[in-house]
């Protein structure tokens, strides 16, 4: 995705887990955060993201995307183990059938999708990224 493409529709996930859906005429920052279970540098970055979400409380939306890697990485059960292990409070789409992660063309975990008030991308990276630096990209679109 190259940067100001408008998000695309977070459709086609086989369950979301604390649902809390995108709707058309939502408003505000989104930052949209592709992750698997069976990746260590995920679920370090998840209780980043932890933090960043209640920093930011209601001016940012989080949305992460499950994106599997392996034949573990399907059971639905072992991912609502893992949601509720790792207390995650937004919700999370189960991209069992890859649909969402095909319309962001995203191959890569962990990969942070920040979306401004007009649904436009605004930053993109893959892999390891610093709180400090994604709150910063953060900060200057809000």
């Amino acid at each position: 995705m190259k940067l100001y493409t408008p998000m695309p529709a977070l459709q086609g996930a086989s369950k979301i887990f604390n649902d809390r859906r995108l709707h058309k005429g939502d408003t505000g920052p989104v930052l949209i955060y592709f992750w698997s279970m069976s990746c260590v540098q995920c679920k370090q970055s998840i209780e980043k993201l932890k933090d960043i979400q209640a920093r930011f409380e209601n001016r940012l939306k989080v949305h992460a995307i499950h994106m599997p890697r392996n034949d573990q990485d399907y059971s639905m059960e072992q991912l609502k183990d893992t949601i509720q292990r790792l207390q995650l409070p937004f919700p999370v789409y189960a991209d069992h059938e890859l649909k969402i992660s095909d319309a962001f063309q995203n191959l890569i975990v962990p990969a942070y999708y920040l979306f401004d008030e007009k649904q436009q991308l605004r930053f993109l990276k893959y892999g390891f990224i610093s709180t400090k630096s994604l709150q910063q990209k953060i900060e200057r679109i809000i």
